[in-house]
């Protein structure tokens, strides 16, 4: 996990997450805006996974960038 500037794991940051993080995490809010239901806590435990995974393919393709200019 990749740590910004302040201390903080870029991924936690809104700010640094790309378009297709914040598209995840919009999902996850529309999700969650549906209701109370189990199969609706399934849904976002998966979307929340996806983005996790987002999240560790961009630090990976930072940090190969960054010893690439090394």
């Amino acid at each position: 996990m990749q740590i910004s500037d302040n201390g903080f794991p870029r991924r936690n940051r809104v700010d640094l997450n790309t378009p297709t993080e914040l598209a995840i995490r919009n999902t996850i809010r529309m999700v969650e805006e549906t209701g109370c239901d189990p199969l609706l806590t399934d849904a976002v435990m998966l979307l929340v996974a996806a983005r996790e995974k987002v999240a560790d393919f961009v630090e990976k393709q930072e940090k190969q960038e960054k010893q690439e200019k090394q």
